[in-house]
């Protein structure tokens, strides 16, 4: 009796083994729809901290019929954090637990934009009253003269940067005048003409580029329908530096150029030779406003990036970068900037008397 009893337990336990392996296969998963998303598309950001604490809040979790214990959540950010990635899945031990009907709501992509921590920042604008060369005047050089205007040979017409009313900045902005004839480069060449403005060394220290120094220059500018170009040199705007065998020579330099067809250059030159770094056909750039963010740091191993979008929807139209370029010359005292029209006479019978506008100029020491 006692043998037959074993059996029969054995056979029991047996039973009830198989009768659970079989009762586990035959669990069905539950359904349930897991997302991830974003209530922005994308975060401002000041440091990792603040970036942290802006992405906890932007990213949006659902678990669905899931508890978040059995839930795995990650964020990857790229190297050059501009782009944060998250992600949402069930944790291993529950995948068989769990099937998610609809895995495309899984991961969101949120784009990033460090804020440049400014600091010694100036603004130059247009406020349409009084005069102009005393309020360019009193940001760019207080008590100097920082205007290089065809002035001296054309004194019946005036000054030759003015301010207007511009209806689709809303703002009052600063009109500079340029003519085939009769205008010159300060009497002094004949063979060029120019109306510019800039920092020097009569400038305060902070609008002046230092060796090891990060700066931003922004502006607004437009150029009319139809803008003629020489076919030898046209600039909008240099940045020089100043001291040393290699000033005479500016580093960078936005040329426009007649040809077929008319480009705008982004000219460069680390010592005595310059070389185009980018260009682009100049039709798009015409009679639309435009936004120059231009950076650079100042060093032989030196970083500079360009952006000009269009104003009116943001569209970029011309981009150059470079993380390491010599941005700084032997015996250099600074850098200082440049903006307006210089141009050569050589060819004039290319050119056209010529209204250019720019507006709201700064310069901003980063941190």
């Amino acid at each position: 009796m006692k043998k037959i009893l074993i059996i029969l337990i054995v056979q029991g336990i047996l039973w009830s083994c198989s009768s659970n392996e079989e009762s586990s296969e035959n669990i069905t998963p539950i359904s349930t729809d897991i997302s991830v998303s974003a209530a922005s598309g994308k975060i401002n950001w000041t440091d990792k901290s603040d970036l942290m604490q802006k992405l906890e809040s932007t990213l949006v979790y659902n678990y669905g019929a899931a508890l978040e214990s059995e839930i795995e959540k990650a964020i990857t950010i790229t190297n050059d954090s501009t782009l944060a990635s998250a992600s949402i899945n069930f944790k291993i031990a529950f995948q068989s637990a769990y099937t998610d009907p609809n895995s495309n709501n899984n991961s969101v992509t949120v784009l990033l934009e460090k804020e440049v921590v400014a600091v010694n920042a100036i603004t130059l604008k247009a406020d349409g009253l009084g005069d102009t060369y005393a309020l360019i005047t009193s940001v760019l050089a207080p008590g100097n003269n920082p205007i290089e205007a065809p002035d001296c040979n054309h004194a019946e017409f005036g000054d030759h940067i003015d301010e207007v009313f511009d209806n689709a900045l809303n703002t009052n902005v600063f009109r500079f005048h340029i003519h085939t004839t009769l205008d010159n480069d300060r009497c002094i060449n004949f063979d060029r003409q120019r109306n510019e403005i800039k920092t020097y060394d009569q400038s305060p220290d902070n609008l002046l580029g230092t060796e090891n120094e990060k700066v931003t220059y922004k502006w607004k500018f437009k150029l009319a329908a139809g803008f003629q170009s020489s076919p030898n040199f046209t600039h909008l705007h240099q940045l020089k530096s100043v001291g040393g065998s290699l000033e005479s020579m500016p580093m960078y330099t936005f040329t426009t150029r007649k040809g077929t067809p008319d480009k705008f250059e982004l000219r460069y030159a680390e010592t005595d030779n310059q070389v185009t770094l980018a260009q682009t056909e100049i039709a798009p750039l015409l009679d639309t406003w435009l936004d120059v963010t231009e950076t650079i740091t100042y060093g032989t191993s030196g970083t500079y990036e360009l952006v000009i979008k269009k104003v009116s929807d943001g569209t970029v139209l011309f981009s150059y970068s470079n993380s390491s370029i010599v941005n700084w010359r032997p015996g250099a005292a600074f850098v200082r900037p440049k903006w307006g029209i210089y141009r050569s006479l050589i060819n004039a019978q290319d050119l056209r008397d010529e209204t250019l506008l720019f507006a709201d100029f700064s310069i901003a020491e980063i941190n």
